[in-house]
């Protein structure tokens, strides 16, 4: 009975380790090249004014933290004369993206960061958005599937901006 499941099991194993193989060649691809994130042409009326993607968003989101995140896409976008700004990075997996966003809470709550929570943290269609002051604006982030977004506004746009970020990243 073993003679004839064991060219099978060699088989199957042969299988799994060569996708794994491909797999991680591909994430190891998308780690070292990551490509570009979508963002709205406009938030709360303000127009996109500049934007940077890929590995250029991913090397600035590295140099304001100071440290690497393994991130397959990124965009830095500011919209109007800086009433607005967003940041969106790419992970490979959704619990990876919730794992940041739980780590940037916990890292903020120890009051080292020029954000400070404003505790109207809330749920908003099923999830949740983190609010912040700090740097004369409203800041919010978020989890959208595997992104990660951070949004700034002026005081008199951060609401409409929230919401339809929050659209524009269902």
């Amino acid at each position: 009975m073993l003679k004839r499941f064991g060219p099978g099991a060699l088989i199957a194993v042969g299988v799994l380790v060569l996708l794994a193989a491909i797999g991680y060649g591909a994430y190891a691809e998308a780690l070292a090249n990551p490509g570009a994130a979508a963002v709205p042409d406009a938030v709360a009326g303000a127009r996109l004014a500049q934007k940077t993607v890929g590995p250029e968003a991913v090397a600035e989101v590295t140099r304001l933290h100071g440290k690497e995140f393994p991130l397959t896409s990124g965009a830095m976008a500011t919209y109007g004369s800086g009433t607005a700004t967003l940041w969106v990075t790419g992970v490979p997996a959704s619990p990876m993206a919730a794992e940041m966003v739980r780590a940037m809470t916990n890292k903020i709550a120890e009051g080292r960061s020029p954000f400070t929570p404003t505790k109207n943290t809330r749920e908003i269609n099923g999830r949740a958005v983190y609010e912040l002051s700090g740097m004369g604006q409203r800041h919010f982030y978020f989890q959208s599937g595997s992104l990660v977004i951070w949004l700034a506004a002026d005081e008199a746009i951060a609401e409409k901006a929230l919401m339809e970020t929050l659209t524009f990243y269902p």
